[in-house]
């Protein structure tokens, strides 16, 4: 009886996918943009138990068909712009039974989907598997739209810009322990870890007036009494096993037979447990210093202000609260800045010739200056340009934080341009964007330099003097608008985007000053070449966690002191 029910159930929901199938594609066809039928959308459950499994199967059988590498996670890394290039389109569709994921490379396409609007005056609003995969940090302004968004950047978006100042400080202090400890130990750096724990460090100074101490991967972070030891603990924790957080709420995860799922689950609940902790204390603060009435201060820290917009403070007279508490606890970009310096790290051992023109840059600023005295209000424009830039837009353009931007139509058809002088197309309603980044920034209609072909313009290589000034010319080099967006773009662009490029000059000039970085040779074993080969190899492994990073063993690096040429 069960068996025929089970059937009768199975059959009945395989009509449906069919039906459902038949119609979306119905509706995509007349459109003449190129489109593929896959099984399943991926959301959470599949990414976590069938994704995984169908990317074992196009291994094992060495499946090379562009069909198979859409089933899998994070293809726009592997293939870059090559799909596109095989499609013959900078745009097309995935059909599954459930959804219409329109896959864009095309510049002119992304800017209006990222910053135009929509029939009800608003900016197209995020996936709704985005808001799934965040919901564990609250409500904030990553998940959020409309008027409930417009508070969330109204309250962060200032606060934000009056840290940068610490920011810088504490970028250098971080960068300072780092190397002590290195110096001290001579350990190999794990590098994306350990900048991750720095940039850890500059927000939750900047951000929550909160000083932690660097500490390796391999230290014990856990100290009785130490919330800040016990809070970066977890959130590594977290890091490493999120994708278990996006398919259940933590007290669930801890009662799975998994140990990672128990490990993320037990991490999510402890995250949550220490921002509310730090919550109190500020509102504590707050109540004993009296003050009462909701205004902009110069030394409020973030913590502070969404305090004081939540109007739980004792005593408050802001009448209509900006934020609940269950909307204070944002999730902070640290995780993408420290991979993103990172990545440049890796790419300098990789090519120690742009780490002599940085050095250079930074020598030529500085002088005999110590780097430790210097401040952001004096010295971050002139790093702002230069080797500098260069080398953080280079990095970004080959490994951006994030691979894709979502977005969706509303419930009426929108019109969207498309680049090279073809037509607008009209969308149907419910078709999700998907801005691909990579693809963006590996267009070669976009990239391929003037007077050089595409094959000499290296697009997916490593060439950070592509964004210097031309001769004649101060500015640096501005790419077509819509191809080099790992920011994003428009009013929802990354409010954090700033705080970003501060924490990275000031990090990479405390590196670089004194320090130059190696591959370890493993006593002699591995050749500069090897190493090389092995990153490189390492680089096109990359996944997506919460933001695209190693999914493998990085090959080890060092830190040495500079070898300065002696003048005369």
């Amino acid at each position: 009886m069960l068996a025929h029910l089970f059937l009768t159930l199975l059959l009945l929901f395989l009509g449906y996918a069919c039906y459902s199938l038949h119609t979306l594609i119905r509706k995509v066809r007349p459109l003449g943009i190129p489109y593929f039928v896959i099984p399943f959308y991926p959301s959470p459950l599949p990414r976590v138990f069938l994704l995984p499994f169908v990317k074992l199967l196009i291994n094992v059988f060495n499946l090379t068909h562009i069909w198979f590498f859409l089933l899998t996670l994070d293809w726009q890394v592997h293939q870059r712009y090559d799909v596109y290039r095989l499609v013959g389109s900078d745009v097309f569709f995935t059909i599954t039974p459930w959804e219409v994921i329109l896959h864009v490379a095309d510049p002119d396409m992304a800017v209006e989907v990222l910053a135009g609007k929509g029939g009800n005056g608003e900016l197209y609003p995020k996936t709704e598997v985005v808001g799934r995969m965040m919901g564990l940090f609250g409500k904030n302004v990553l998940t959020t739209e409309g008027a409930v968004w417009r508070g969330h950047r109204k309250v962060t978006a200032p606060v934000i810009g009056k840290s940068l100042s610490i920011v810088w400080e504490e970028a250098l202090a971080q960068v300072e322990k780092m190397l002590q400890h290195y110096d001290k130990h001579g350990d190999i750096s794990a590098s994306h870890r350990d900048f991750r724990r720095a940039t850890l460090g500059i927000i939750a100074h900047a951000g929550f007036s909160k000083l932690m101490d660097w500490v390796p991967l391999t230290a014990t972070t856990t100290r009785e009494k130490d919330s800040e030891g016990s809070y970066q603990e977890c959130l590594d924790i977290l890091f490493e096993n999120f994708k278990w957080t996006v398919i259940a709420p933590p007290w669930f995860l801890e009662m799975l037979p998994f140990k990672a799922s128990r490990k993320a689950g037990a991490a999510a609940s402890g995250f949550r447990f220490y921002l509310n902790e730090w919550f109190e204390e500020k509102k504590a603060k707050i109540e004993r210093d009296d003050k009462t009435v909701f205004e902009s201060s110069s030394r409020a820290d973030l913590m502070e202000s969404l305090v004081r917009s939540s109007g739980l403070d004792e005593g408050s007279a802001l009448k209509t609260p900006l934020l609940s508490k269950s909307e204070m606890f944002i999730l902070a970009g640290h995780e993408s800045t420290g991979h993103t310096i990172a990545n440049a790290v890796y790419f300098l051992a990789m090519y120690p010739e742009y780490q002599v023109k940085l050095q250079n840059q930074i020598d030529s600023i500085l002088g005999d200056s110590n780097h430790n005295e210097t401040s952001y209000d004096k010295h971050f424009d002139a790093f702002s340009s230069g080797w500098m830039a260069a080398i953080m837009h280079e990095t970004l353009r080959l490994i951006p934080a994030v691979v894709v931007v979502t977005r969706q139509i509303g419930p009426a058809p929108r019109t969207f341009p498309r680049s090279g002088g073809q037509s607008p197309v009209t969308l149907p309603p419910g078709v999700e964007f998907w801005i691909e980044l990579i693809g963006l920034s590996h267009n070669p209609k976009y990239w391929t330099q003037p007077g050089k072909t595409e094959a000499e313009s290296e697009i997916s290589e490593f060439r950070p003097e592509r964004w210097l000034p031309k001769p004649g010319d101060n500015s640096m080099f501005k790419p077509y608008n819509g191809s080099f967006i790992p920011f994003s773009i428009g009013t929802r662009g990354c409010i954090g985007k700033k705080f970003a490029h501060v924490e990275f000059a000031a990090v990479m000039l405390g590196l670089f000053r004194e320090m130059s970085v190696e591959f370890d040779s493993c006593g002699g074993t591995k050749t500069f070449d090897e190493a090389r080969l092995e990153c490189l190899a390492q680089m096109e492994k990359f996944a997506t966690v919460i933001t695209l990073r190693p999914s493998g063993k990085m090959p080890g690096i060092k830190w040495v002191r500079r070898r300065r040429e002696v003048a005369g």
